[in-house]
């Protein structure tokens, strides 16, 4: 493979793997069916199946896709960065962007430092066996999928319905448009407005890999970048590697300079196969057909063809990482174990973090959840939210409910259908209606009924569960006039409520609700 047209189809696949990716994503505004499919790229990603098989203490088999992928890293190199990886094109999107005429350091100290990404990959898995759970949220995978789900998306369907709303109207636009309007509403836009709390927190580090490309071309693939250090431990024996003719290279530097990964040098001669993402961008550089793809046994260097040219290949080299470094992430990694675990918010604030229906006890939750947000895209009734540091920085990231927001509706099992790693267990619509995620409880300062002394029923009416969870009894209170009055005082039964948190979605009283929903008594963790 030495023609230039490498590099087009390679970025033709690249965008046919985003758009997949986006299509997935899509799809999930619609009840789904079998959600394995919808949870394929976070199964692909080896590091997180080993840290999150570290922090759960057992073998994760729903990573066995990340398993064939290690497969044809190792037998042809690291394809998937540049090809597969949603983040890796978003990525080279907003290089392309941000990056014009900037093409970041290309010293020796540059190609040392990407033994960095070695360290955070350390860190990641020392974590793992202390049973916390990190991987996910730095994983290429899983960030890509949490921030397209509670950011991108809300965002684009947001500025879509509101720019679609001014346009419509207009008498011969509004008509030309239409046929647009149609076409989005019915298979891209969601049908209820779209908000995730803390979506900033997921916005920061998002932007921060992106914006990253202001340091250098794919700076977070180079230097941060867990997955690629799995992959590139993976592929840097693959037998699918660069190759240069030195018999035509002129040295013009080209290649080297145009290298997204910095994987080139030695005048344009030499390339670290374990760095090569094998985007073609050199094919594409070269003016001399001086470069080719090809396939080479493992650990070969150089071979002469003949007297006049020699073909230099792509050679294997070891990690550029020191003992000294590795030890160093090591113990930093031990340092962060008791700020994860010993944390006071886990006890403090607790009651109000209550978990998807078929959740995990909270602990194996934890470990199990790679925070990768697709409960929180397909819950219909924008229900779950990413937490921050309510319950301590073990669980940032993790879906919550928010009942204020949307509320668990009583014949939906969609989280537990997509959810990659079983951290939410699949649920039957029979086995949802009787899963209990929390208990309902009265404010009463707030309670019309309680407060007023006037009458109100929009908790009972809407309660879902067969045997109203939400009863009342008639008393005489006094009125805000001191009046003595006898009005229907609501209670709750807490061996029927479910905790789905309709009661508290849909309470009258403005601003805070006058019944909320707390997890389950029993459930309150810890502080360590």
């Amino acid at each position: 493979m030495k023609h230039r047209r490498w590099f087009h189809i390679r970025a033709a696949a690249q965008l046919a793997c985003w758009v997949f990716f986006i299509a997935l994503l899509v799809a999930t505004k619609d009840p789904v069916e079998d959600g394995y499919i919808y949870g394929l790229f976070p199964r692909l990603s080896l590091h997180l199946g080993i840290a999150t098989s570290l922090s759960a203490r057992e073998v994760l088999t729903a990573f066995l896709p990340a398993l064939a992928l290690l497969v044809l890293t190792a037998a042809f190199g690291r394809f998937f960065c540049s090809t597969l990886c949603p983040l890796g094109a978003t990525i080279d999107a907003f290089d392309r962007l941000l990056s014009r005429g900037h093409r970041g350091d290309r010293s020796d100290v540059a190609r040392s430092a990407t033994g960095v990404k070695y360290i955070v990959l350390a860190v990641s898995l020392v974590l793992g066996l202390a049973g916390v759970q990190a991987a996910g949220i730095i994983d290429p995978l899983s960030l890509s999928l949490r921030a397209y789900s509670t950011i991108v998306y809300p965002y684009f369907d947001h500025l879509a319905k509101t720019l679609l709303s001014v346009l419509l109207p207009l008498p011969v636009l509004g008509t030309l448009i239409s046929p647009l309007y149609g076409l989005l509403s019915s298979h891209v836009l969601d049908f209820n407005p779209i908000i995730f709390r803390n979506a900033g927190g997921v916005l920061v580090i998002f932007l921060a890999v992106i914006l990253s490309a202001l340091l250098a071309r794919r700076f977070w693939c180079r230097y941060l970048c867990p997955l690629g250090a799995v992959l590139a431990l993976a592929g840097g024996t693959g037998m699918f590697r660069r190759t240069v003719d030195s018999s035509r290279c002129v040295s013009c530097l080209r290649c080297e300079r145009d290298c997204r990964m910095n994987a080139i040098h030695g005048r344009g001669l030499s390339t670290r196969h374990s760095e090569c993402v094998q985007c073609f961008e050199c094919l594409q550089s070269c003016k001399y057909d001086a470069i080719e793809f090809r396939l080479v046994p493992p650990f070969s260097f150089a071979r002469s063809s003949s007297r006049e040219s020699t073909v230099v290949v792509a050679k294997t080299e070891r990690p550029s990482i020191s003992r000294r470094a590795l030890l160093v992430g090591t113990v930093s990694s031990m340092t962060l174990i008791p700020a994860f675990r010993l944390n006071a918010a886990r006890r403090e604030d607790f009651a109000s973090i209550i978990r998807p229906p078929g959740s995990l006890p909270e602990g194996q939750f934890l470990d199990a959840c790679i925070r990768c947000g697709a409960c929180m895209k397909v819950c219909p009734t924008n229900a779950l939210h990413p937490t921050f540091l309510e319950s301590g920085l073990e669980g940032i990231y993790t879906p919550r409910l928010v009942p204020r927001i949307g509320w668990c509706e009583k014949n939906c099992v969609l989280c537990t259908e997509v959810c990659p790693t079983g951290a939410i267990r699949k649920l039957g619509i029979p086995d949802k209606e009787t899963t209990v995620i929390g208990t309902a409880y009265f404010l009463r300062d707030l309670c019309i009924p309680w407060s007023e002394g006037r009458e109100c029923i929009v908790c009972e009416e809407v309660c879902p569960t067969m045997t109203k969870s939400i009863k009342f009894r008639e008393e005489a209170v006094l009125n805000k006039k001191g009046e003595s009055v006898r009005v229907k005082l609501p209670y709750v039964l807490e061996d029927v409520c479910i905790g789905c948190g309709i009661c508290e979605n849909k309470c009258p009283v403005q601003g805070n609700a006058a019944i909320r929903v707390r997890t389950r008594k029993a459930e309150l963790p810890s502080a360590g």
